[in-house]
């Protein structure tokens, strides 16, 4: 597995890493992208759903475009960047920003230091 890490002005660094996202270490909390909706129904988020369950968890969380939804399983959160209202439409880069906004204040307030994502497609401007 191959990995370029960048560093940031806070300290923070970004590696990239090719591989199967669920092979990352216990302790990485995970994140992608949802609609409103919640359904999962294809790509990663089939995956998502079928390893963490939690449907109507999130559904009860009530969160929508440019919110995240969070499940906390096995001692680390998951985290579902909410970027669209349905799964039938484009996420907007707003949206994305703002998910990951609220993904990061979580992690600040609950001492998140280890983060997995896949890489995605490009938002809508």
């Amino acid at each position: 597995m191959a990995g370029s890490p960048n560093e940031d002005p806070e300290g923070s660094r970004i590696t990239y890493v090719k591989g199967d996202l669920f092979t990352c270490p216990k302790t990485d909390s995970l994140a992608h992208c949802i609609s409103e909706d919640c359904r999962m129904g294809a790509g990663i988020a089939v995956l998502f759903k079928k390893k963490f369950g939690g449907v109507q968890e999130l559904l009860n969380q009530q969160k929508t475009s440019g919110e995240v939804a969070v499940l906390k399983r096995d001692g680390r959160y998951i985290y579902y960047l909410i970027t669209k209202k349905r799964a039938s439409h484009k996420p907007t880069y707003k949206n994305l920003q703002k998910s990951l906004e609220a993904m990061k204040s979580h992690c600040l307030k609950n001492g998140v230091t280890n983060l997995s994502m896949p890489r995605q497609g490009n938002p809508e401007p």
